[in-house]
């Protein structure tokens, strides 16, 4: 059922959007896109042989970097690797990988 108090604009009434609102919204759309996502994860061993990834959710780890919890931004994955690491001997470290073709696979190991 549809309210008849709604007015619909007509196409000549609405606004276009200006040039920096097409600018942001591009520029929203493209990021949201980009395949680039960063993981934390602890090496264990130190040779960078055995890792376990940060799952957040759960609030533990994983063997596999399928069940890493995905960050969109860099940042966010350093304050996230800072606030697990308080306290500890290790630091975590940051990887940034691509999730492109739903698969996960890391583009470069970086340190916290």
């Amino acid at each position: 059922m549809v309210n008849k108090n709604l007015k619909q604009k007509d196409p000549d009434e609405i606004e276009s959007l200006s040039p920096e609102w097409r600018l942001e919204i591009k520029r929203r759309l493209d990021d949201s896109r980009n395949p680039v996502r960063y993981v934390v994860f602890s090496d264990i061993g130190g040779n960078g042989r055995w890792r376990l990834w940060l799952d957040v959710s759960s609030d533990g780890y994983g063997m596999s970097i399928d069940q890493a919890t995905l960050f969109k931004r860099e940042h966010v994955a350093q304050a996230v690797a800072k606030a697990y690491s308080k306290g500890r001997r290790n630091d975590l470290l940051i990887a940034k990988i691509t999730t492109k073709d739903g698969k996960r696979r890391v583009l470069k190991y970086n340190k916290n």
